[in-house]
């Protein structure tokens, strides 16, 4: 139709649609309009990438955050748990030391010298085998300078002592494969409760639990 009229998508005004300007996605009343639409709607695109970029920005440093407080609380129960487990340690050392073994000899030189100072002698140390740290047959009174420190704990003495004591199976048992202390202590209330067992011990032995 020669009089038709369209309306512009720029200014939104009724021109002949002869006199316009037609693109793939619009019709515009003049070159000027379509310039501008063009211009507005790149403008407009830029301005919600760039909000796109900041919420994705915002997000991700959210998230960062987030993994950040998680690892924090995971190191600070780890941390929490590993110190649980070395004063659970100690008491088991203790009552290992002035308790079970108080008048026994130091088992891989066989002294009984009072004034010297006594461990509590790992057959399998805490680091080459953590899981065996808490097994009672695995520690024993060890004198401290000589054989537990200068004497790297005297494997070939404690072997000897082990194999005399329990026989060779028990022996070759410890040498083994044994739960880890994950499965030994699942939780904290495990350790704790097997931390108030050794120290009703000590106790019931007439001394002050050191942990």
């Amino acid at each position: 139709m020669a009089n038709s009229k369209r309306k512009c998508k720029h200014c939104s005004q009724f021109k002949p649609a002869e006199d316009g300007v037609k693109t793939p996605s619009a019709w515009f009343c003049c070159h000027s309009c379509a310039v501008e639409f063009s211009i507005d709607a790149s403008r407009k695109r830029a301005e919600r990438l760039r909000a796109k970029a900041v919420r994705a920005q915002a997000e991700g440093a959210k998230n960062a955050a987030k993994r950040d407080r998680e690892r924090t609380a995971k190191r600070k129960k780890e941390l929490n748990r590993s110190h649980h487990l070395d004063q659970l340690q100690k008491l088991v050392n203790q009552w290992v030391v002035h308790v079970r073994d108080k008048d026994k000899p130091c088992c891989t030189c066989g002294t009984t010298n009072p004034l010297i100072k006594y461990d509590a002698g790992h057959y399998r140390s805490r680091g080459a085998c953590p899981e065996a740290r808490f097994i009672l047959t695995n520690i024993h009174r060890q004198c401290s300078v000589r054989c537990n420190v200068h004497g790297s704990g005297m494997r070939s003495e404690y072997i000897e002592f082990l194999r005399a004591e329990y026989g060779q199976e028990h022996l070759d048992w410890l040498d083994g494969p044994h739960p880890s202390i994950k499965e030994q202590f699942p939780d904290a209330d495990a350790i704790d409760a097997e931390m108030a067992r050794y120290r009703k011990m000590l106790r019931d032995a007439g001394l002050k639990p050191n942990s």
